[in-house]
């Protein structure tokens, strides 16, 4: 791998920021972001850094496809964009903690976003090409189990109900409100409150 600084000026990074040199910036700021969090991500940022080195280096063949890793320059300088006339070190804001934040440090955490997120969608998509048995998803199918209800109907019977206090039982264990089962029970509204305040007595006191 050539030195980084035959292809990477860093003399730009002192300069004020304009349409001319966004670019320049970004791809520094980016690659040596990248380069920091190896240490951190391992593998997968090592891929990102190398990708974006050939990205760089390559960057004037237009025959050539950009790797993901060129998208952290595309992001870093949409958030250079936005302060052209300022330098990299200046302040343009503070952390809740009273941090101070700079130029390069707001394209530096719009990166690790967009890093983020790519993480995320590269542990959410699973290639077909690279599932081994081990790896493979299952879903795991429930059997379905049969209710039995003889117990139940046991215990209804257990407990010598009338017929509208079995009509009120039945209404509630599907749900339906008192006012919704006087509606239903065809006797005056005295009778249906005391049968269905009978019945639920009656149903507390079942073991």
């Amino acid at each position: 791998m050539n030195n980084k600084s035959t292809f990477l000026n860093y003399e730009v990074m002192k300069e004020e920021i304009t349409p001319d040199n966004v670019f320049a910036m970004a791809e520094i700021i980016a690659f040596t972001e990248t380069r920091y969090l190896i240490g951190y991500m391992g593998t997968q940022m090592q891929k990102m850094y190398i990708d974006l080195y050939k990205d760089i280096l390559n960057k004037n063949d237009v025959t050539r496809a950009l790797s993901d890793g060129y998208d952290l320059v595309q992001e870093c300088a949409l958030c250079l964009c936005e302060h052209y006339g300022k330098h990299l070190n200046e302040i343009i804001g503070y952390t809740k903690k009273g941090k101070k934040i700079t130029v390069q440090m707001a394209c530096i955490r719009r990166m690790n976003k967009l890093i983020n997120r790519k993480s995320r969608d590269r542990y959410r998509n699973i290639s077909l090409e690279e599932l081994t048995r081990k790896s493979e998803p299952t879903v795991e199918m429930k059997e379905e189990v049969q209710q039995d209800y003889e117990q139940c109907d046991k215990i209804v019977e257990s407990l010598n109900l009338t017929d509208n206090m079995r009509i009120a039982l039945e209404c509630r264990m599907a749900g339906l409100s008192y006012p919704e089962i006087g509606r239903i029970l065809p006797i005056s509204n005295t009778s249906r409150r005391v049968d269905s305040a009978d019945t639920s007595l009656r149903v507390r006191k079942c073991p």
